[in-house]
């Protein structure tokens, strides 16, 4: 069944056409041909304190390897759901136990053809299995609390959220971001250690230390809503705004979830989810950018939808009950949400 899979996969990149299946396959070679693995060690002869993590080579390859990533599990799902998509939910969602259907699998793939095996994805699956594994969902003890990323870029860091993208190092938390823009692993290493000093050194670049900003104006923040629409049914509504060095991101998603015994599993079913926002310049004075996303409905356990826009650090924020707006459709309701804080 799963070699079946598979080979609707082929057949439906080949239905694109030649040109489309040119750029995919040029993305994909690009993008993984520009990542390695690496192993930084502060140096020292006593003590070594060394961290694995990927490394590329600029924030294009970076960028991009997450929209290929995204594509070769948006082309999966694709595929299963033509051959199963006629299916009822239940059905549907059996069927995919049947066959042991693996959305993940490219990342898993991408993963293994680096021997990266301290990824973020790998250690957040664990953790969300293991909360899923209880009779009360509490989505205090979610893990998405922790893990604020897409499951393509958790792929592509190390489990404590650290790149290396050109000559810099990146560190991605829940709160933020820390870039040592001269490669620094001492610093790094001292910052994990705990020394919150090293934040006003020359050549770090951060979002953490914003607390002298409007309240109403930020670059980093997320929120959730809960819809117990049904008995042992739920939806989490999210939407978020990150500001990275070098761009800005917002998203809406949805996911579904279903209570079988005395535990909860994702569950796959008729979704809808579009993103409208406003991008604003470092003090939220003036909308820089704005975009509707447009709607994605599909059958899935989460979809979400994405606005980019790319620019130099301070770069974008979020205004307060102003930036992203996500619309959501599940089980004939729609709903709304607004990034507030």
């Amino acid at each position: 069944m799963k070699k079946n899979i598979y080979l609707v996969v082929l057949a439906t990149i080949f239905m694109f056409g030649c040109s489309k299946e040119t750029t995919n396959e040029q993305l994909s070679n690009d993008s993984y041909s520009s990542v390695k693995l690496i192993t930084l060690s502060d140096g020292s002869k006593t003590s070594i304190t060394s961290i694995t993590m990927l490394e590329y080579t600029t924030t294009d390859a970076y960028d991009s390897t997450i929209k290929s990533l995204e594509q070769q599990m948006e082309t999966l799902d694709d595929a299963f759901l033509a051959q199963y998509g006629y299916l009822n939910d239940s059905l549907l969602n059996e069927k995919e136990e049947e066959v042991r259907f693996i959305y993940q699998q490219p990342l898993i793939d991408f993963e293994n053809s680096l021997n990266f095996t301290n990824s973020m994805r790998q250690f957040f699956i664990v953790e969300e299995e293991n909360w899923l594994d209880n009779d009360i969902l509490d989505f205090a003890n979610d893990p998405s609390n922790t893990y604020v990323f897409s499951i393509a870029e958790m792929a592509m860091l190390n489990k404590n959220g650290e790149v290396k993208i050109g000559t810099s190092l990146l560190k991605l938390v829940k709160d933020g971001f820390v870039e040592f823009i001269d490669g620094d692993i001492n610093k790094l290493i001292r910052f994990n250690n705990g020394d919150m000093t090293v934040l006003d050194e020359p050549n770090v670049i951060t979002n953490l230390d914003e607390g002298s900003r409007s309240a109403n104006c930020k670059s980093w923040k997320g929120k959730d809503v809960y819809d117990p629409y049904a008995y042992k049914k739920k939806v989490k509504m999210h939407v978020h705004f990150h500001a990275y060095p070098w761009k800005g991101t917002s998203e809406a998603q949805i996911t579904s979830y279903k209570k079988r015994g005395s535990k909860w599993k994702k569950y796959r079913m008729s979704l809808g989810v579009a993103n409208q926002s406003y991008f604003y310049d470092s003090d939220c004075s003036t909308v820089k950018a704005q975009e509707w996303s447009g709607w994605e409905r599909k059958k899935r356990k989460s979809i979400n939808k994405r606005v980019r826009r790319w620019g130099a650090f301070p770069g974008y924020r979020a205004k307060n009950w102003s930036s992203v707006f996500g619309y959501y459709e599940y089980a004939s309701k729609s709903n709304n949400l607004v990034l507030s804080w």
